[in-house]
């Protein structure tokens, strides 16, 4: 859903407006709430500072030394510093907002790479990297090579000098004709765009999506059951949308990026499905997906304040749809395996990605 209902449609003072007198009498005071812990285990986690320095944060009991490199092919291997269980937290200046910087962690047993997962854009939420997430084999995805991400309209100067930092040749654009034609994309000369639309969520489809929410009782309304019929039809109405999605992985025009509205849904199932075929387990591909909760926060609260506060729309009709739940993409991975009888089977047979593809792909982005 990604939001379109609220975001994406020119007559959306109209909309509110109407749904504002359906709910007024149901209307309830916005309550805050907590921030969604961040979902994904990482032996080191990094946290970019507001004042653009590097925050590295040791969560095993173990010790490392870090280097430090513009990319991961440039580490400067002569100067390090240390990362241990008494000396578990590190900090590294970094005056250039749009320079990302990656790090090498180093002890007697392997050598871990790893950057900031959320790429800190002015304009673009939940922007993030698929790097560093271990698969069953003890590989790890490589960083800068897969990027997901939310609507890309209204990108900045600056932003748009970030994304050509980060190298990206191909953005795989998931969002439905009329999402496109309202919000077009903003990226830097010479990225090579291409249209996948994940899910039917033009014109006929929004209305009815409409009418539902225009009719709905906020004690009786299950958003839930809403997202989850979403998340099990987008997998199986999309399979060729994900083939080509595979196919632009594995060509030569990659670092890419894919994206919808929130970058929550669409782009949460697509990049499980990435997951999936790099070997990932189950629980880390569910973790990664909810992550979605902890970086849309800001902007998931700001919308329901207002929501609440200027047009009376109760706030338990909006939450659902506009966060993650495990049973969302559950109810996906269900219905693939009740017709497909596994996720290996869907990938081979439903999406067209042989084993052949697969392993092309673990060689391209796994270390």
């Amino acid at each position: 859903m990604n939001l379109i209902f609220f975001k994406n449609i020119k007559s959306v003072k109209l909309y509110l407006f109407t749904i504002s007198i359906i709910f007024i009498q149901n209307c309830t005071d916005y309550k805050k709430e907590e921030k969604p812990t961040y979902t994904l285990a990482e032996t080191i986690y990094v946290d970019r500072l507001e004042d653009n320095s590097y925050l590295l944060k040791l969560q095993k009991n173990t010790s490392y030394k870090i280097f430090i490199g513009d990319n991961i092919s440039s580490i400067d291997w002569n100067k390090s510093y240390d990362l241990s269980q008494n000396n578990n937290e590190l900090k590294i200046e970094n005056p250039n907002k749009g320079k990302r910087l990656y790090f090498a962690a180093v002890n007697t047993i392997d050598t871990l790479y790893f950057s900031e997962r959320e790429i800190d854009m002015e304009n673009s939420v939940n922007f993030r990297d698929l790097g560093g997430i271990e698969t069953k084999d003890g590989k790890h995805v490589k960083w800068g090579m897969i990027y997901r991400s939310g609507e890309l309209d209204k990108l900045t100067e600056e932003d748009l000098d970030y994304m050509k930092e980060l190298k990206i040749k191909t953005i795989c654009d998931l969002r439905s004709n009329i999402e496109i034609e309202e919000k077009p994309d903003m990226y830097p000369k010479g990225v090579n765009w291409t249209h996948l639309p994940i899910g039917n969520l033009d014109k006929g489809n929004t209305k009815k999506m409409f009418k539902k929410l225009r009719e709905a009782d906020p004690l009786t309304f299950n958003g839930e059951k809403l997202m989850e019929d979403l998340s099990g039809d987008f997998f199986i109405s999309s399979k060729d949308k994900f083939k080509t999605l595979f196919d632009n992985l594995l060509s030569d025009k990659t670092p890419l990026l894919f994206h919808c509205t929130a970058g929550k849904d669409r782009t949460g199932y697509s990049s499980a499905l990435i997951l999936f075929a790099l070997g990932v387990n189950e629980k880390t591909i569910f973790d990664e997906y909810l992550l979605s909760n902890h970086f849309r926060y800001d902007s998931n609260e700001d919308m329901l304040k207002k929501a609440t506060k200027f047009y009376g729309i109760d706030e338990r009709i909006l939450r659902p749809l506009m966060s993650v739940k495990e049973s969302y993409l559950r109810k996906g991975i269900e219905n693939i395996k009740s017709q497909y009888g596994s996720m290996q089977n869907y990938l081979e047979k439903g999406i067209g990605l042989d084993s052949i593809s697969q392993v092309k792909l673990k060689e391209k982005f796994l270390y």
